[in-house]
């Protein structure tokens, strides 16, 4: 049998709920993933698409892709949109 352990998430702030929202990272190009963040700054798209923030010409697949979600996801946090529940 399985067990079940409760966890604690992240949820955005109310207030930037909306902002933050983000389509499912698979049903976009990386030109649509930009142009969506270009308009909304705080999707969550920043994180799940973190090549939107590299050269166009970097692998999608690359270290650097990562650690850059990891940065943006950072961001994102330390700037209060989110908070630990």
């Amino acid at each position: 049998m399985a067990t079940i352990h409760p966890f604690r998430a992240f949820r955005p702030a109310p207030d930037v709920a909306a902002r933050v929202a983000a389509v499912p990272y698979d049903v976009v190009s990386t030109l649509e993933a930009r142009r969506l963040v270009d308009a909304e700054p705080l999707s969550f798209l920043k994180v799940l698409r973190a090549e939107i923030d590299l050269p166009s010409t970097e692998n999608s697949y690359a270290q650097s892709v990562y650690n850059r979600a990891v940065q943006n996801f950072e961001t994102l946090t330390q700037a209060g949109r989110y908070k630990l529940e």
